[in-house]
């Protein structure tokens, strides 16, 4: 088994108590590191929580409510997290949820809330956990995206819209926080099956079966390997990026699509 030198290694996981964000930190755990994860949902955070338990003591796991569209709540969560494990060496901007809509369909609450959950709630996940990473001599900070940020759909333009920014946000940043030892990389994901597609799936269609809807799904959507992703596929290259063997990989991007797309 690959070494991936995190063992006792702390990770905040925005967004953590569901799809690929929970199952990122089951991975963490399973590693030896130590994981932080919060949510909106209080019933779903202490639902994850007891769920993280089969994957490690509760001395290794710290879950909180938190909005991380709230610059306070993000700020409280960071801080209560270092105090908690002593310090934090990865930041995995998890939280996400997508609008579908055309351009004149889509309300300026909506795009509202899209700017503030694809760029303000980095921005303020970043903002906080970055004294705590220079204190450690340096860390990892992995932005989760989506394909649409290279190759936009006009049925989801404020996701498309706000996903381009992140991309171009996570390259800059990669640059300005190099001096800090600090490696910024993003995973842009292509249709994964999580939580937010099992909604989907139980709305649109109940009476189907999942692995039917999730084949349909894959070939409608002319996905090359001809299926949907599985989130311990993503929660895979989110550990790869946060490991000691991507030591030199910063400013990246790494598509988990089953090569679905086209762009460079």
């Amino acid at each position: 088994m690959m070494d991936l030198g995190l063992k006792d290694k702390v990770a905040v996981i925005m967004g953590g108590t569901s799809g690929v964000g929970l199952k990122t930190a089951e991975m963490f755990l399973q590693e030896g590191a130590k994981v932080a994860v919060c949510g909106r949902n209080t019933e779903r955070k202490e639902k994850a929580y007891q769920h993280l338990l089969k994957y490690g003591e509760p001395d290794s796991i710290f879950a909180a409510t938190c909005d991380v569209t709230n610059k306070d709540d993000v700020n409280d969560f960071i801080n209560h997290t270092s105090s908690y494990f002593e310090g934090i060496n990865i930041l995995v901007n998890a939280a996400g949820q997508s609008v579908m809509g055309y351009f004149f369909d889509v309300t300026d609450e909506q795009w509202q809330e899209q700017i503030k959950l694809k760029y303000f709630a980095i921005i303020y996940a970043i903002k906080a956990v970055h004294p705590y990473l220079v204190k450690q001599g340096g860390g990892r900070i992995i932005n989760i995206n989506a394909t649409l940020a290279k190759e936009p759909e006009r049925h989801m333009i404020a996701t498309a819209a706000t996903r381009a920014g992140l991309l171009n946000l996570s390259k800059t940043l990669s640059q300005e926080l190099a001096p800090d030892n600090i490696l910024v990389n993003s995973v842009s994901l292509g249709l994964i099956r999580t939580d937010q597609w099992e909604r989907r799936r139980m709305l649109n269609a109940p009476d189907i079966k999942a692995d039917e809807y999730y084949a349909d799904l894959a070939k409608k959507r002319n996905i090359p390997l001809g299926r949907v992703g599985e989130a311990e596929e993503v929660a895979s290259v989110i550990l790869f990026l946060a490991s000691t063997r991507a030591s030199y990989v910063s400013g990246s991007t790494i598509e988990t699509a089953g090569a679905l797309g086209k762009a460079l």
